[in-house]
C-alpha cells in the first residue's frame, strides 16, 4: 500500500519514523509532498522517504492519502485538488475539528478520520479512527494493522472524535505541562533543575506504570499513598481547594470549543 503524506508536520512526521521503525511501511511505499524543494529535501534528510512539490504526482501515486495539513489551511488548500482525486480514493485526515463530509464535499474522496498523539512516535500513542461505513474489509484490516503499530487504536463514532481529541490527542501536552509545573515547584524549595527533571519524569513514569500494572482505579492509589495527616494529603488539600481538577474539566470544554469553531470554519468554506 503506497502511503502519499499531503502536509509532513510533526504528527505526520511522527507516524512516518514509527511506521519505518517497526517494518510498518518501507521508505519506498511513502511519498510526502511539501510546499518547497527545500522542505522536501529536509523532510528526506529527517526520514529517509520519497519527496515532491506536486499535489498531482502525490496523488496519482497513492492508494492512501495521509492529510496533515493545518485545520485553518483546508478551505484553500483541499478545493483546488479535487480535479485531481479519483474516484474512491481513501484520505486519512489527523485535523482537528474538520469532519469527514467536509473533507469528502471538497475533495470527493473517501474519508477516514484519525486523531493520534505524538507518543505514536515510540508506539506508545493512543489514534482514536472514525472508518467510513463502506470501507472494504480487506482494506480496513490493512489500515488497522498501520495504526496498531502505532499504539492503541479506539474506533469512535465522528461525534465522539472530537471529545477523544480533547482527552488523548491533546492529552501529553496537559502532562507535560503538569511536569513543567511540579519541576518548577521542585527547584523552588530548593532542588537543583537537573534534580527536579529527574524526579518529575521518575514520579509521572512510576506512577502511570502502577496504575496500568492492576486493577485499582487511579483514586485508590491515591489514597494509598495520602495518609491522614500527612505531607500528601496537605498538598491535596490545597489542590482540592483551589479545585484543580475542576479546571482540568474546563480545559477540555475549551478545547472542544475551539473544535466546534474549526469545524464550522472549515465547514462554511464549501457553502456556495
Amino acid at each position: 500500500m503506497k502511503i502519499g503524506v499531503l502536509g509532513c508536520g510533526k504528527m505526520c512526521s511522527a507516524m512516518i519514523a514509527r511506521w519505518l521503525d517497526s517494518h510498518a511501511v518501507e521508505k519506498h511505499h511513502i511519498l510526502a509532498m511539501t510546499k518547497t524543494v527545500q522542505s522536501a529535501a529536509r523532510v528526506h534528510q529527517n526520514l529517509g522517504v520519497q519527496t515532491c512539490t506536486s499535489s498531482q504526482q502525490l496523488i496519482s501515486w497513492a492508494d492512501v492519502v495521509l492529510v496533515g495539513i493545518k485545520p485553518q489551511q483546508v478551505a484553500t488548500v483541499l478545493p483546488p485538488l479535487k480535479a485531481l482525486v479519483p474516484s474512491g480514493q481513501l484520505w486519512m485526515s489527523v485535523m482537528a475539528g474538520v469532519r469527514s463530509e467536509t473533507i469528502a464535499e471538497m475533495t470527493g474522496a473517501k474519508v477516514i478520520r484519525l486523531m493520534p498523539n505524538t507518543p505514536v512516535r515510540l508506539g506508545l500513542g493512543a489514534t482514536g479512527v472514525v472508518w467510513p461505513s463502506d470501507i472494504a474489509p480487506p482494506v480496513q484490516n490493512k489500515l488497522r494493522g498501520l495504526l496498531q503499530s502505532l499504539g492503541v487504536v479506539i474506533d469512535l463514532h465522528e461525534e465522539q472524535l472530537d471529545a477523544f481529541t480533547a482527552l488523548a490527542g491533546s492529552g501529553p501536552a496537559y502532562v507535560f505541562y503538569f511536569i513543567e509545573a511540579l519541576q518548577a515547584a521542585g527547584q523552588s524549595v530548593g532542588l537543583s533543575d537537573a534534580d527536579a527533571r529527574e524526579l518529575s519524569l521518575s514520579v509521572v513514569q512510576g506512577a502511570s506504570a502502577l496504575l496500568a500494572s492492576g486493577s485499582q482505579s487511579a483514586l485508590e492509589h491515591r489514597l494509598d499513598v495520602t495518609s491522614p495527616g500527612g505531607m500528601t494529603e496537605a498538598a491535596i488539600g490545597h489542590l482540592q481547594q483551589v479545585q484543580w481538577s475542576n479546571e482540568m474539566s474546563g480545559a477540555l470544554a475549551a478545547a472542544l470549543h475551539r473544535a466546534n469553531q474549526l469545524a464550522q470554519a472549515a465547514a462554511s468554506a464549501t457553502d456556495p
